[in-house]
């Protein structure tokens, strides 16, 4: 008993110390052994990481003014200087929605949020249903500071948010005590149980439906087929050990940087999210940057973000929003750089995996869904240029299919798409 308390004060000390190192930090070093850990095969998997803002970004400092290869980096874009080699920045594209903070739900699913229907499914879980069972989380859903996400399930429930970066440090490393294992196998079994129950009384029912009832009764019998090999899976990988990171806690020292928590988090969310690569821990992560009222601790910001997103062209404002959005793209840089820096066969990290950095509302002061902003980096793509497409002439979704396909899903459509955008791949 002393022995589990001591352990347990040893890791309350490491996470206040891990907590107190959450800040800005240099480009975290490679470690030849962790990737080691995920050399599953010769081949690196590719992976997919979503980042959206709830206020989309100032258009005019984000979108270039000129299309190709020399164009000039507009005002928000300057951070990603060092890597324009390695992104797109794509105008013109959306999901043809309304409806202001409604249809921003939209931004993964192509879909405008109504509690009458339970249509969405966002891209990212299109994907971890299809490909994320080789991984102990098919996909990460992260927030900054809350619960929130971008992602909804293939039922149309939205999936709660991992807020903390302490939270998501214990998944991903913390090793489970054998009582810890012992009561996940009982929870898992007992759900097992229930769940047989449940389906054996399923089966007995469908004997007596009729043939028009059938198929939507066969939606029922799916989704608990679908629970059962996830509890399948659950249990799988509480029988093996986490991965043993070699120099983490070093990794993720921080510097005592900004003192706004956000960007503090984002940059631990992201760093994270390199371990959680390097460990094949998973191939999808989603970040959802939240809006909200609060007076974020920059120099220079006097006003709530949602107010300074509705700047009503107010040049004051909009210069403190475009400050906001800067350090967004500060860290966007430094995970575009980190994951260069992590070699892999053939290339590096980034190599392999695609990063897309969007929204679901194009213009916040004036609630508009329409031209959101796009930008692609990494995936060995066909980067360094700005692209410009005719308002309507692809929608959003084109894109989403072929990122589904460059992850290896078959698929030919999503949501509200009529094709791809193959030429971007």
């Amino acid at each position: 008993m002393q022995n589990q308390h001591n352990s347990n004060s040893r890791h309350r000390q490491q996470r206040r110390q891990f907590i107190q190192r959450l800040g800005l930090c240099s480009t975290l070093p490679f470690f030849p052994s962790i990737n080691q850990l995920a050399a599953q095969s010769s081949k690196p998997p590719k992976r997919l990481v979503c980042v959206g803002t709830e206020y989309g970004m100032h258009a005019p400092a984000f979108f270039p003014t000129t299309t190709g290869s020399n164009y000039r980096l507009p005002e928000l874009l300057q951070p990603l200087q060092n890597v324009r080699e390695l992104f797109t920045v794509i105008e013109g594209l959306d999901h043809q929605l309304g409806g202001g903070h409604k249809g921003v739900q939209g931004f993964l699913t192509g879909e405008r949020f109504s509690f009458s229907k339970s249509s969405m499914y966002s891209m990212d879980q299109y994907a971890a249903d299809r490909i994320g069972n080789n991984t102990r989380f098919p996909s990460l859903t992260l927030d900054l500071h809350g619960s929130n996400s971008w992602s909804w399930n293939r039922y149309g429930v939205k999936m709660r948010g991992i807020g903390d970066p302490a939270q998501l440090f214990d998944m991903l490393f913390k090793p489970l005590l054998a009582s810890q294992k012992e009561q996940a196998t009982g929870e898992i079994n007992i759900e097992k149980s229930v769940l047989d129950t449940v389906a054996r009384s399923a089966r007995q029912l469908e004997k007596k439906l009729g043939s028009q009832d059938r198929h939507k009764f066969q939606e029922y019998l799916n989704a608990i087929e679908e629970t059962q090999r996830r509890l399948s899976r659950a249990g799988y990988w509480i029988g093996k050990d986490k991965p043993v990171v070699p120099g983490s806690e070093d990794a993720l020292q921080h510097k005592s940087g900004g003192e706004e928590r956000r960007f503090v988090a984002m940059r631990s969310m992201f760093d994270l999210c390199a371990l959680a690569f390097r460990t094949d821990s998973t191939r999808i992560v989603t970040m959802h940057v939240p809006g909200g009222n609060g007076v974020l601790k920059l120099d220079g910001i006097n006003d709530g973000y949602h107010s300074l997103s509705h700047h009503g062209q107010d040049p004051k404002k909009i210069e403190q929003l475009k400050q906001i959005e800067l350090e967004y793209i500060k860290e966007l840089a430094h995970f575009i750089q980190t994951l260069k820096d992590i070699p892999e066969e053939n290339g590096s990290m980034l190599d392999h995996t695609l990063i897309y950095f969007g929204s679901g509302m194009g213009n916040a002061s004036s609630h508009s869904n329409r031209n959101l902003p796009v930008l692609l980096a990494g995936g060995n793509m066909k980067h360094g240029s700005s692209l410009k497409y005719e308002q309507d002439s692809k929608p959003l979704c084109d894109l989403y299919v072929s990122m589904l396909q460059w992850m290896g899903v078959e698929t030919d459509s999503f949501s509200s798409s009529r094709g791809n955008m193959s030429e971007l791949f």
